[in-house]
């Protein structure tokens, strides 16, 4: 159960693990997340679809999906039947799943993009980003909104001017529908961070760790997030990120990059997977701590998880043609594990975090965190191989009775030809499964 405590580390400075003889940092200092979503610059003054300095000509368009079709060889009366809200094809709200078959000889665009010709995506133009510079290069990328250059950000050039990716802080949709799942029990991450000298403010050797936490977050009377709650570390075999990082004046950054981290993605993709990551963040007079932590992401693994949360929702909902964003992503790649020569498997990407005063326990809960330690090693094994689940397959919906009806060959009927005629045509009955 969470307990509220009243706190007594004043300044965050620390001696000893109490009771335990264990050595700790000479101060520690202790956070839940919050909220957090992708780092992207909002340059207009209103609204997600205006023009703005990040996206001159607004976001990405509102789709004409009969043209789609008829481009992909639909007749324009095939394309009017796949879009009339009464089709056997649809269920309801899940939009079109004949929608995914219009790539060369009618092959599924999610699960095979490259089978269509690249739609384009409305990019970002503008040249302020957030994010922190991860190749050292000022000569690159994006100026941070307090003029530093060379922000490497490549994951937000390519979906910023995307409606859901795009809002002013904490206001567009996907951060909304995201965070709420957080917010309301889904996961908890708790932030640590401690260093060695008398001075928090101001450390050359601080070290920052990310822990997952089966406790939830807790709301006080207005619906916020409450501050001061206790939170246990537990143990998991893939969620931990740990850095070593300097401050100054209060402002936290990374000493050198971690080779690699894993942090839980408030996103389809559920997993976030950092290579060469570093943070940059800011312990505030209020106490909270905000900032960012960034590094390359691989795209692959973005782009299944718009495919796996229903492609064609995705795309009706969003105003979006995903083998666009898959060709955008694989177009702005800008790293790769195997050196500059290597195929670019992965993105520039930063992540926003505010996170509030909290007490971080150890997995047992018997003392506060007062050393940075990694706790992969009393984690299960499995809860790295686990799969993400999902309701779909190759990113449409079947129905209840887990038929689906679209397919590469499949009959164009009018929306006068129920599922269930359709269905008895095919020899599908109604407790046959697969397509």
């Amino acid at each position: 159960m969470v307990a509220k405590l009243a706190r007594t580390l004043i300044g965050g400075i620390a001696c000893v693990t109490a009771g335990t003889g264990i050595a700790a940092a000479d101060w520690t200092r202790s956070y839940v997340i919050e909220w957090y979503e992708p780092a992207h610059y909002y340059g207009a003054e209103t609204g997600i679809v205006d023009a703005g300095t990040d996206c001159p000509a607004g976001s990405n368009p509102e789709i004409d999906y009969i043209k789609v079709l008829t481009d992909a060889g639909y007749t324009q009366q095939e394309a009017e039947w796949l879009r009339d809200q009464e089709h056997p094809y649809r269920l309801p709200n899940h939009g079109s799943n004949q929608m995914a078959f219009r790539g060369e000889n009618r092959a599924n665009v999610y699960t095979q993009p490259w089978t269509y010709p690249d739609p384009g995506l409305t990019p970002v133009t503008g040249e302020v980003s957030q994010g922190i510079n991860l190749d050292g290069d000022a000569t690159n990328g994006f100026v941070s909104p307090d003029g530093e250059q060379g922000i490497d950000n490549e994951f937000y050039r390519t979906v910023g001017c995307w409606k859901t990716y795009r809002g002013p802080d904490r206001l567009s949709s996907g951060a909304m529908t995201f965070n709420d799942s957080m917010r309301e029990g889904s996961w908890t991450v708790a932030i640590v961070v401690s260093g060695e000298g008398d001075d928090p403010m101001n450390d050359e050797n601080v070290t920052v760790a990310f822990y997952d936490s089966k406790d939830a977050l807790v709301k006080d009377g207005m619906g916020e997030i409450a501050w001061d709650y206790t939170f246990a570390v537990s143990p998991h075999a893939k969620y931990e990120a740990i850095f070593e990082a300097r401050t100054e004046n209060g402002r936290i950054r990374s000493t050198r990059p971690s080779e690699e981290v894993w942090f839980r993605d408030p996103s389809y993709s559920r997993d976030l997977q950092l290579l060469e990551a570093q943070v940059d963040l800011n312990m505030n007079e209020d106490g909270t701590l905000t900032g960012v932590f960034a590094g390359y992401r691989p795209w692959e693994p973005v782009y299944e998880g718009w495919v796996r949360a229903r492609g064609t929702v995705i795309e009706s909902l969003t105003w979006v043609n995903l083998p666009g964003v898959w060709y955008a992503l694989k177009r702005n790649a800008d790293y790769s594990p195997d050196g500059a020569d290597g195929e670019k498997t992965h993105i520039s990407f930063a992540m926003r975090v505010e996170a509030i005063p909290a007490y971080v326990m150890v997995p047992d809960a018997t003392n506060e965190v007062a050393e940075i330690v990694s706790y992969v090693s009393l984690a299960d094994p499995a809860d790295a191989e686990r799969p993400q689940r999902s309701f779909t397959v190759d990113g449409i919906v079947p129905d209840r009775d887990g038929i689906i009806l679209a397919g590469p060959d499949a009959p164009i009927v009018p929306p006068t030809v129920t599922r269930e005629e359709l269905k008895a045509r095919l020899g599908l009955g109604s407790a046959a499964g697969g397509r």
